[in-house]
């Protein structure tokens, strides 16, 4: 069976709030740690409403051994710490969180 190629997405309601330094930092860190890992690239985003966070995988097996890796939980951790700091409410407030295999890409 050929592997699929996957994406992992992650969505957050600012809820009026803005990203702060912390979070930028925090995000930055945890995508380029993504990266050593096998990601095979990454996008954080706004829109006036929402915060993105995207990444891409050759396979969900490679997503995987990074999200059980101590380096995930350690920068995870920093993520929700800078959210939190920000006045943002993590179970309230993420809107969707996802991984989906790629059907068609180019």
């Amino acid at each position: 069976m050929e592997k699929s190629s996957v994406i992992r997405m992650w969505i957050t309601n600012k809820n009026n709030r803005e990203i702060t330094a912390e979070m930028s930092e925090s995000m930055v860190a945890f995508l380029s740690t993504a990266i050593e890992h096998g990601c095979m690239g990454s996008t954080f985003a706004e829109d006036d409403e929402r915060i993105i966070a995207y990444t891409k995988w050759s396979d969900e097996v490679t997503l995987e051994q990074f999200r059980s890796s101590e380096e995930y939980k350690i920068q995870e951790g920093k993520i929700i710490q800078s959210f939190v700091a920000a006045g943002f409410e993590i179970a309230d407030d993420i809107l969707f969180n996802s991984t989906a295999t790629i059907l068609f890409s180019n």
